[in-house]
């Protein structure tokens, strides 16, 4: 897009119209009493287009032009935000003994609770982790100690629940597994893959006598993704959680987030 120049510039001076003065640091332009005659008459506007000819322009175009532009750049931020084609960045912890890719316009969030947290600035439903047992409280050999992936799912989705626990009144939560898989990396080593729902209910007036007065309305419907593997005696999750209708949107690259997580063997 070409750059815009605006000048303005000064016309012959004439003897019946009230004076402009200019300050020729700005551009300013203001009046002078009228008892000072020697005045100009109403400046032009030069806008230069870089690379192109100079074009006299009226004023009260050049700034309905500026104005529209400011307009339609509001109006289009979130397409714009949206539309660009998603990167990614690769993340490697080689203390703890992981890495994985993440869209490049996820910001970290410190203090999360999790051995690393990036989420999207956009869609603040949307994010991933990474959870690490403790040496001291377990010892993995294989992925396999889990048990079969259906198995390893159905511990993934109570740890969820059991973590979404709520105390309000009225609060109702559904869910599901959508899925359980397991496959073998370019590393060699075997992971475990989890996928399940989890929709939450909340009554909008939970505190009424009348049962028909308590009308459970959804609150959300998220997608939860996880990859597990083993490796340094130590069970490795990755978690996406993504609201349903986001996910439909960008599996593809929700994939490519799981499908680049590795658990590497730490040097002591």
């Amino acid at each position: 897009m070409a750059s815009i120049l605006v000048r303005v510039q000064p016309l012959p001076t004439t003897s019946n119209s009230p004076k402009l003065d200019r300050s020729s640091s700005c551009g300013l332009v203001k009046f002078v009493p009228p008892h000072h005659r020697n005045c100009f008459r109403r400046p032009s506007i030069t806008c230069k287009l870089y690379g192109n000819k100079d074009y006299a322009v009226p004023r009260r175009n050049v700034m309905a032009l500026i104005l529209a532009g400011c307009i339609l750049s509001r109006a289009n931020i979130n397409n714009i935000a949206y539309a660009q084609p998603v990167g990614f960045r690769e993340y490697i912890d080689t203390f703890d003994g992981y890495s994985l890719k993440y869209p490049q316009n996820w910001i970290q969030v410190r203090g999360a609770g999790a051995d690393i947290f990036f989420r999207d600035p956009y869609v603040l439903d949307e994010n991933l982790s990474v959870d690490i047992s403790s040496p001291s409280s377990s010892s993995y050999k294989s992925v396999e100690d889990l048990g079969s992936p259906e198995e390893a799912g159905k511990k993934v989705l109570r740890q969820y629940l059991t973590e979404f626990m709520s105390t309000r009144l009225g609060v109702r939560r559904e869910s599901s597994i959508l899925s359980t898989s397991s496959r073998v990396a370019n590393d060699g080593r075997l992971y475990y893959e989890v996928e399940v729902n989890i929709k939450s209910y909340a009554n909008n007036n939970e505190l009424a006598v009348m049962p028909q007065e308590r009308v459970a309305r959804l609150e959300w419907d998220r997608h939860y993704l996880s990859v597990l593997g083993v490796e340094n005696n130590r069970l490795y999750e990755l978690r996406i959680q993504t609201p349903e209708k986001v996910f439909v949107e960008e599996e593809s690259d929700i994939r490519e987030v799981m499908d680049s997580f590795r658990v590497n063997k730490v040097s002591i």
